[in-house]
């Protein structure tokens, strides 16, 4: 039987982010634990979105599952042209991690990592380098609120979460024709561990949008009843966080696929600002659970802020009950 999380274990979890975060986590020796919570996931994403080529890839480690995930989506021109997904074993950082195609090389915390997929068809390098400074979803919360605001909700989704607008160089090459594309552009990455049980998630909106300035960044999750909303906006002048977000979905045919949203985000000092996503494309994630159906909907966006005009990523899930 796996072991639970207490309050006390929960909260502990919740300190400044460090350096040392952006290594896998041994929460059996921080925690005192004989093993790992039911649930227990802890993973780090990439991407970076551009009309030429954009990449999406993530790695997991689900020790009571004992088994870690890798994916690698790349796309040319808007369309997926490979979809790599492999089920493999994690033994730390900061070696390598991944697999013979796909790995992931941290080089300084918070400020590079070096990401690599290679195949028959295809070779992608790149490094992801700091843009802004990264985001703690916890930033500027008091364990007191959290305790109240938290507490039935925290074994639900990830307790520690941390985002980074990011700038991401380097070469993809198509290995038959030789065609290669040199490529700098925004991208985004998280790093994320606790319990994450999707079953009880009802919705979810998650963006990351990358203006030439600045990256807008949200999550607003619909869980047990309860409105958890999260994200910040970064700048090189530092980052605020989003204290409220208002969604207005419109979608295609199927009442489903999000075709375009309206997305009106409240920061910490009361600044309000409106950005509206219009998907290039998308791509539907049907996951069964022993409740139905959660569904996700993974799309290529173009973003507007006003006169700005950006690019990136807007997820949206939705879980179905019989």
């Amino acid at each position: 039987m796996a072991s639970s999380l207490n309050i006390d274990n929960l909260l502990s979890l919740i300190k400044p982010l460090s350096p040392q975060d952006e290594y896998k986590h041994d929460i059996l020796e921080e925690l005192s634990l004989s093993e790992y919570p039911t649930n227990w996931n802890e993973s780090w994403y990439f991407n970076f979105i551009s009309k030429p080529i954009s990449c999406i890839s993530r790695i997991s480690f689900e020790p009571q599952e004992k088994r870690s995930r890798v994916l690698c989506l790349l796309l040319l021109k808007d369309k997926p042209v490979n979809a790599y997904i492999n089920q493999i074993s994690i033994e730390g950082l900061p070696d390598v991690i991944g697999d013979n195609k796909c790995k992931y090389t941290l080089i300084e915390p918070h400020k590079k990592w070096h990401v690599e997929y290679v195949d028959r068809k295809y070779e992608l390098k790149f490094d992801c380098l700091e843009r802004f400074k990264p985001f703690d979803y916890f930033e500027g919360r008091k364990v007191k609120e959290l305790a109240g605001e938290y507490l039935d909700l925290i074994d639900t989704a990830a307790q520690r979460h941390y985002e980074q607008a990011c700038v991401c160089k380097g070469t993809f090459i198509q290995r038959k024709t030789e065609e290669t594309i040199d490529f700098e552009v925004l991208g985004h990455r998280d790093h994320s561990w606790g319990v994450r049980d999707w079953v009880y998630i009802d919705k979810w909106n998650w963006i990351s949008a990358q203006f030439d300035d600045q990256t807008v960044n949200i999550a607003r999750i619909d869980v047990k009843g309860h409105l958890l909303i999260g994200g910040f906006v970064s700048t090189k002048k530092g980052n605020k966080r989003v204290e409220n977000v208002e969604i207005e979905t419109e979608t295609e045919e199927d009442g489903k696929t999000p075709k375009s949203s309206t997305f009106t985000i409240t920061d910490q000092d009361g600044k309000v600002i409106t950005v509206i996503s219009s998907t290039r494309h998308s791509i539907h994630l049907p996951q069964p659970t022993q409740f139905g159906v959660t569904e996700v909907f993974e799309q290529i966006a173009d973003f507007e802020m006003g006169s700005k005009k950006g690019e990136g990523i807007s997820e949206y899930l939705i879980s179905t009950r019989p």
